[in-house]
């Protein structure tokens, strides 16, 4: 635990301060801040869809490609339940050039990350639960299918199960099975399997036919053709023939644009992912942010070339790295390590910052925002704490700034690893009492 009082950084407390520890989605301060800090508030992540060769007689005799760079806002998080709208405004723009045939291929070129979708020290066996989506210079829909399940019309009736957005990626097989036993529905449940390199997605279990629709999400594979098959789809629905096939630019292929023809462009700056970031605690944000400032930075769109580069940047305000180890952007990995001392050292740090606003706006809010909505809503606390909140396995951290009874902004960091009981009812409210305490302080 750290605490410092702002703007300077004079220490209040400390206890353990320097151990590197797990930290948890707390690791996304660092990352977000070396984004902010290395790439700039404004730098736009774009998703631009480009038209090679010549188009003569309402045909496009070449291809269509999507160039991605780290641009992951063809979501939910900003297009609402209307995901496909950016792909139909790409198709509209295909159309609106006279094109209603390619001759060619639908070519997703993801080259400016590399192909690790997985950070190597991530959890076995979790590759289909959202918090651990594949990581691709092009995004769709957080590169996962959303699905809908509701109980079928009868006990043994298949329950009914609709895919979002149903773009013909994914190969489904229904084997959830209405039950009318609660018991079972919540003993023995259901869920969507699907082995680790490919789309073939099973659902299998049970399901209370007394339970109303419950939504759930899981990743697909491979999200570069994910999104290229969408954007087909926009393009089939807007009148457009493409009688090539849909598929991954070869590292072979020269992936110059020049003279090719921009044809539509998606774009959303660093500081809106980082908003989304921390607010929803987004793991492959954060993972997307990593592999840019790889790129960018380091001139390699990797885990490694990000982790470089977050170290180049705690390096430049006097972090050492004994203090920390950099294995992804999420906190995801166990192997993603940090000291209270360096954590409260970004916060000061961005705390004078010309990113300021972006950087501290993006931080749950106590009693209203993100992980924070429901915790410390009482009056004196209510709106008074902004932090990231962290949690894996034995592993809870919350990181952020509290507003004293006197008005002084306190900067803060406490980091809980190998603990016994659970993170909600033995550890979080102890964090919360501490916050309390800073904001009950006069220092």
């Amino acid at each position: 635990l750290r605490v410092v009082e702002m703007p300077h950084g004079r220490v209040l407390y400390s206890y353990n301060a320097q151990e590197a520890l797990s930290v948890a989605s707390s690791a996304k301060i660092i990352t977000t801040a070396a984004a902010l800090d290395l790439l700039g508030a404004d730098f736009e992540l774009t998703t631009t869809l480009v038209a090679t060769g010549e188009i003569r007689d309402s045909t496009l005799y070449g291809n269509l490609v999507l160039i991605g760079k780290g641009d992951p806002s063809i979501s939910a998080n900003w297009h609402g339940s209307d995901i496909m709208a950016p792909l139909r405004r790409f198709a509209q723009e295909v159309k609106s050039l006279g094109i209603t045939t390619v001759s060619g291929d639908l070519v997703a070129n993801d080259l400016y990350f590399d192909r690790v979708f997985w950070c190597s020290s991530w959890p076995a066996n979790q590759w289909i639960h959202w918090y651990m989506a594949p990581v691709s210079a092009l995004a769709f829909n957080d590169n996962c299918v959303d699905a809908i399940v509701r109980p079928g019309p009868s006990a043994g009736a298949p329950a009914q199960v609709s895919i979002l957005p149903d773009v013909g990626y994914i190969t489904f097989t229904n084997r959830i099975e209405t039950t009318s036993s609660l018991q079972t529905h919540q003993n023995r449940g259901y869920g969507f399997y699907r082995n680790k390199l490919d789309n073939n997605v099973a659902a299998r279990g049970y399901y209370y036919i007394g339970t109303g629709a419950a939504k759930t999400s899981f990743t697909v594979y491979d999200p570069s053709l994910y999104l290229a098959t969408a954007l087909k789809k926009a393009l089939v629905d807007a009148g457009v023939t493409i009688r090539g096939g849909v598929r991954r630019m070869q590292a072979s292929e020269d992936p110059s644009i020049d003279g090719s023809r921009v044809v539509a462009v998606n774009r959303v700056t660093v500081a809106e992912v980082v908003k989304h970031c921390n607010l929803s605690s987004h793991n492959l944000y954060a993972e997307m942010l990593l592999k840019t400032l790889g790129r960018e930075v380091e001139g390699e769109g990797s885990f490694e070339g990000g982790a470089r580069a977050v170290e180049r940047f705690l390096d430049k305000i006097g972090i050492r790295p004994g203090e920390y180890r950099v294995a992804d952007g999420s906190g995801l990995s166990r192997e993603t390590r940090f000291s209270a001392m360096a954590l409260t050292r970004v916060l000061t740090h961005m705390y004078q910052h010309r990113a300021v606003h972006a950087f501290r706006d993006s931080l749950p809010l106590s009693g209203y925002t993100g992980n924070l909505a429901s915790r410390l809503a009482e009056t004196p606390y209510l709106g008074r704490v902004r932090a990231k909140t962290g949690w894996i396995m034995r592993v809870s951290s919350l990181t952020g700034y509290a507003r004293s009874a006197n008005g002084k902004t306190l900067a803060f960091s406490m980091i809980f690893n190998e603990f016994t009981g659970s993170n909600r009812y033995t550890i979080r409210p102890v964090q919360d009492e501490i916050c309390r305490v800073l904001v009950d302080s006069s220092p």
